[in-house]
């Protein structure tokens, strides 16, 4: 009796850990640029380089092994260990250095000139929250910058500056649609950038 129960208890264990694992593989997806949606492993990062960095082409893997790799502008989006990426056609104005300036804090989309990236999204609404990520040459170390983007604009400006904080006189001039929220930055009643999309919210759209 005691043999059959943990057999049986066996069994279910397996083929628990079986279905836990379909659907974990399932949770990555690629979308195409035709909408198709393809499940599987994605990659996006090398890590198996002696430096981290960004694969040329993003990896697919399927249920039986089978890996694909898509060029980055044939992807519209992409998930990968829970977090979502959407791509979009980035440039800065012309006075600042190619390919992504760090300290000029508007970034344009363009799709005639822009360079194609994929950024990281945080939430979406009327004030959307994405992160741009990058490696610097020779660092293994994944960095991200935080930017924001109004419903209606058609670009994006950066919202902080790393352990330094929001850059608020940026966001101060970005927000003139809302003297409550650019006088709570202005007074550091606001320190984090979730909390500056949630007084947008909350303040700035009724």
């Amino acid at each position: 009796m005691t043999k059959t129960l943990l057999l049986c208890w066996g069994l279910i264990f397996s083929s628990c850990l079986g279905i836990h694992a379909q659907f974990t593989e399932q949770d990555d997806y690629l979308v195409l640029n035709t909408n198709d949606t393809i499940y599987g492993r994605v990659s996006y990062i090398n890590e198996k380089a002696i430096n981290r960095g960004f694969h040329k082409k993003i990896r697919s893997t399927d249920a039986q092994g089978k890996t694909k790799k898509y060029k980055r502008e044939r992807l519209k989006a992409f998930r990968v260990n829970g977090m979502v990426y959407h791509g979009f056609w980035l440039s800065q104005p012309p006075q600042s250095f190619p390919p992504i300036s760090l300290v000029n804090p508007r970034y344009n989309i363009d799709f005639n000139d822009g360079k194609y990236y994929f950024l990281k999204v945080i939430s979406n609404g009327n004030l959307s929250h994405y992160e741009l990520e990058w490696f610097d040459q020779g660092d293994s170390q994944l960095w991200s910058l935080s930017l924001l983007k109004k419903v209606h604009n058609d670009y994006f400006i950066r919202a902080d500056q790393g352990i330094m904080g929001l850059k608020k006189k940026v966001l101060q001039r970005y927000f003139t649609d809302c003297g409550k929220l650019q006088e709570k930055i202005k007074n550091s009643e606001i320190k984090e950038v979730w909390q500056v999309v949630e007084a947008y919210d909350n303040n700035c759209n009724r």
